[in-house]
């Protein structure tokens, strides 16, 4: 998922602007803006928008590690093996 929209308040971040609208108005009652992704790059490194204080999974944070290609694909690998074998307990397959 690349995010292409934010919230200004909390910098949540998706792929799809409803989500982002979703949010903005469940939890923070439409006291927040809906940015496009860029422009709140931009505004981050411009001062426009502060960081966010409230964590959330999906929040923007240019000093987060990116995990390597082998670091996502053995997390990844590892939640198939989870899958299956829940299928498998599951006697779907």
């Amino acid at each position: 998922m690349k995010p292409n929209w934010v919230c200004s308040l909390c910098s949540m971040w998706s792929s799809r602007k409803f989500s982002v609208k979703r949010h903005i108005k469940t939890i923070h009652n439409d006291n927040a803006s809906l940015v496009k992704y860029i422009d709140y790059h931009v505004g981050r490194q411009n001062g426009a928008y502060q960081p966010s204080t409230i964590p959330h999974k999906n929040s923007y944070n240019p000093e987060k590690e990116e995990k390597s290609n082998f670091e996502v694909f053995e997390d990844e690998y590892w939640k198939e093996k989870a899958r299956l074998t829940a299928r498998r307990d599951l006697g779907l397959i």
